[in-house]
């Protein structure tokens, strides 16, 4: 089983751009990190860590220069403030960074592996989850129903997206809360234009159509390097993102997933089948 480490500290998004997953933590005892492997010393270093927020993707508020519908966006940001207590939050007139706030709110982070963007993969908890600083929990001990993570699934509020890497008993749990939220079209499952949406242009994807964050990524890469929209599928195609499906099937692309007729997508797989295999 995958080993988790605990770590006590605080969260912080005073002067930084937070999204419903992901926000910066500093650690009360800074010695926990040993328990990882960095990439650079400066990673290491650094105090307030970036966090990516594990098993789940909350809408882009602001990605490129570009963002998905807000009024969604900032509900996951709000709910996982909510949860960690951080109030009193002040936006740029953008919506994109945190002028001020009551942060440097207690709580905890349970971490296995650290990404390429020296980000601790973590599941997030409040100050008053059951935990201890300094433990190791395999995924049978850590209560990730608690977690931040969890919540926002349960409640709608973002995109189950798990990789090959992520523990298949916290994505069983992830995936059994998003199935009765879209079966009972709670938050963005009211919504949800994933399986199928016509992509007329950039504003449209950016105030009309709610998606996948990943696929709308691909996108927007699409809008910043092509003119032709008849290159879509070639684009997609090209996207290697090496997935492998919950039955274990093994997929290129999200293209291979995918249909395209004139300017309708469809996407038949639903998004917590997808297995992404981490870059």
């Amino acid at each position: 089983m995958t080993q988790y480490k605990v770590i006590a500290g605080a969260f912080h998004i005073k002067g930084f751009q937070p999204d419903g997953d992901s926000i910066r933590f500093q650690a009360a005892n800074p010695s926990h990190w040993d328990f990882f492997k960095w990439g650079t010393p400066a990673d290491k270093a650094a105090k307030k860590k970036q966090l990516r927020i594990e098993a789940i993707d909350a809408l882009e508020t602001h990605y490129e220069g570009y963002h998905q519908p807000r009024a969604f966006a900032l509900a996951a940001l709000e709910a996982m403030l909510e949860i960690l207590r951080i109030d009193a939050v002040t936006y740029s007139l953008s919506l994109t960074q945190v002028v001020d706030a009551n942060d440097g709110k207690a709580g905890f982070i349970a971490s296995a592996s650290i990404d390429r963007f020296g980000r601790p993969v973590s599941y997030v908890f409040p100050k008053n989850a059951k935990l201890t600083d300094g433990a190791v929990m395999d995924s049978s001990e850590l209560p990730v129903e608690d977690s931040v993570n969890f919540q926002l699934a349960r409640e709608g509020l973002v995109y189950p997206t798990f990789y090959t890497t992520t523990d298949r008993v916290f994505a069983e749990k992830i995936r059994a809360v998003v199935a009765r939220a879209r079966a009972t079209k709670r938050g963005i499952w009211s919504i949800d234009r994933t399986s199928d949406f016509t992509l007329l242009d950039i504003r449209t994807l950016q105030e009309d159509n709610l998606i996948f964050p990943k696929l709308f990524r691909r996108l927007v890469g699409f809008y910043e390097n092509y003119s032709d929209f008849n290159k879509l599928e070639e684009y997609m195609k090209k996207q290697r993102d090496n997935l492998v499906l919950w039955d274990g099937a093994k997929k290129k692309s999200l293209a291979d997933l995918m249909t395209f007729e004139g300017r309708r997508i469809r996407m038949s797989t639903p998004v917590e089948d997808i297995l992404f295999s981490p870059k």
